[in-house]
Parts: structure tokens; sequence; C-alpha cells
């Protein structure tokens, strides 16, 4: 099972399209997501034994400012659900 070890962001802007020249540039706030997990990796030796390691792997999306919100919301609802509700 995978293990949630860290949560990391980067904050990137996109440039909106003007609809005339004279317009002011606009610019629109996204959220990269990086979710750092700690995974299972298995390897064999030339022995043909089985080896068990720990690897990093890394989870990246991106979500704009309402996502991230609702994402939040999400988590809390989630956080304190019952397990009855669980479909």
């Amino acid at each position: 099972m995978n293990t949630l070890l860290s949560i990391r962001t980067n904050i990137l802007y996109a440039k909106k399209d003007k609809k005339s020249k004279e317009d002011a540039d606009e610019f629109v706030k996204h959220h990269e997501l990086i979710f750092l997990v700690d995974k299972p990796k298995y390897t064999q030796t030339n022995g043909g034994e089985i080896i068990r390691e720990r690897a990093v792997d890394e989870l990246r999306f991106t979500v704009s400012e309402k996502v991230f919100d609702t994402l939040i919301e999400h988590l809390f609802k989630l956080k304190d659900i019952d397990e009855s509700e669980l479909s």
C-alpha cells in the first residue's frame, strides 16, 4: 500500500486571452499539487530471490483556485464520513 509522505505545491499563472489589444493583461492562478508517496518496489537478485525495497513516487496535477477549494471541502467531508455512507 502507498503511504503519503508529503504534499507540496507550485503556483502557476496562466495569461488570459485579451478581447482587444487595449485590455490589460489578466492572469489566472493555478496550483500544481505534488503528492509524494512511499510505495513498495521489488527487485530480483541473480539467485532468484525477490527483495522488497521502498521507493518514493510523485503524483502531480494542476488545479484552479475554485477546484482547490472544492478539493479541500471534499477532503473535510471524507474525513468525518460514517462507514455506512460509503458506497
